[in-house]
């Protein structure tokens, strides 16, 4: 890309943010070193913000049960940058004023017109949160586990010690217990990315300098990350949040994840998101064979994704069409075959949902499940 180019997408960038603030009148601050964009309103005592911070996900679009002689690796996935609400507020005196209407609604317009194709919120399994996000297009699409230790196998005090730096020998011969270290970051990063790509549709890439951070957070609330390995070669790792207990697990078998580790409740709502530009997700849809689908989407935010539209899939790729009120009046052949929210059909591209049973809907590969842990911005 030249220079010029360059110059030209800041400058239009630049001019798509000045009227998104005008719109909504809200500001817009992008601070590009954090990967963190602030959407604040602040007027006289007013004050309302809501914060995102960007992040490197991996897309599959092929599920690895299609035609596949060996396990899914990196290079079956697709890198996409991903939005997650990272913070939101309202001085309490101003909220239910509208406010974060405001907000949200520039937030994702943002989002749309940055081709950003989907945003993620830690909602948590309260009713007031869903209920709030939902009203802006959000679906869950994540529960997640929780986890407990096999005091038979690993007690709090051998985390103790290990987090002091201490190699702990397992009761299982050549196995033993061990912190994190900044040397093995690296390569626990490609050892979770690689378990990560064979079971899941999307999920947030792991790196070095993630896992560095990750390490410190827990370190800061009297918790650690550990790594259990046998004969030298890493098993699984987890991390352990102090006060606030397991916070992830992941194993190259899951057969010892089960040795060490119970799940001491039904997994519980966590994430929600929405598809904030609708042809840069769909890119990442594809199927068994053509297939089109008539399909009504209602989005009470982005007016791009909501209406009636044909959904055309192949085998690389999908896209949509709208049909448009003179096409469906001279055609009465053209009906939905599903009506659907913004949310559901996210929840629906993440297999957390199914919206219709039938051959057509059957035959398309999905980009789920996923996994999104407590740590994923």
């Amino acid at each position: 890309m030249s220079i010029d180019q360059i110059i030209g997408e800041r400058e239009a960038q630049r001019e798509m943010i000045g009227r998104i603030e005008m719109e909504y009148d809200i500001n817009i601050i992008q601070m590009d070193a954090d990967k963190q964009v602030v959407f604040e309103i602040q007027k006289e005592e007013v004050q309302s913000m809501l914060q995102l911070t960007s992040c490197i996900a991996a897309m599959r679009r092929i599920p690895s049960s299609v035609g596949a002689k060996r396990l899914p690796c990196m290079a079956d996935i697709e890198r996409v940058g991903l939005d997650c609400i990272s913070a939101a507020s309202t001085r309490t005196a101003y909220r239910r004023k509208g406010f974060m209407r405001r907000l949200m609604s520039g937030a994702l317009e943002y989002q749309n017109q940055m081709r950003v194709p989907l945003c993620l919120v830690e909602a948590g399994n309260t009713a007031a949160a869903a209920e709030f996000f939902s009203h802006f297009g959000f679906h869950y699409i994540y529960d997640r586990p929780c986890y407990e230790l096999n005091r038979a196998y690993i007690s709090e005090e051998m985390l103790r010690r290990a987090a002091e730096g201490t190699c702990v020998p397992l009761n299982i011969p050549n196995v033993t217990l061990e912190m994190v270290t900044q040397k093995d970051m690296l390569s626990l990063a490609h050892f979770v990315n690689a378990k990560l790509c064979r079971n899941y549709g999307l999920f947030v890439i792991r790196s070095a300098a993630y896992y560095e951070c990750f390490q410190q957070e827990l370190q800061r609330d009297g918790g650690c990350l550990f790594q259990i390995m046998e004969n030298g070669i890493r098993k699984g790792c987890f991390a352990w949040g102090g006060a606030s207990g397991i916070r992830e697990v992941i194993f190259a078998e899951d057969a010892d994840r089960e040795r060490y580790f119970g799940l001491r409740e039904n997994k519980r709502p966590a994430v929600m998101a929405r598809i904030t530009n609708m042809s840069e997700m769909l890119g990442h849809i594809s199927g068994n064979g053509k297939i089109t689908i008539a399909i009504r989407i209602i989005d009470p935010v982005i007016a791009e994704n909501d209406g009636l539209f044909r959904w055309y899939i192949d085998g690389n790729g999908s896209h949509m069409e709208r049909v448009e009120q003179a096409d469906q009046a001279q055609d009465s052949s053209i009906r939905p075959e599903v009506t659907t929210t913004i949310g559901e059909f996210t929840a629906f591209i993440f297999e957390y949902i199914q919206l219709k049973r039938n051959v057509k809907f059957d035959s398309i590969y999905l980009s789920g499940p996923i996994w999104i842990n407590e740590r994923y911005s």
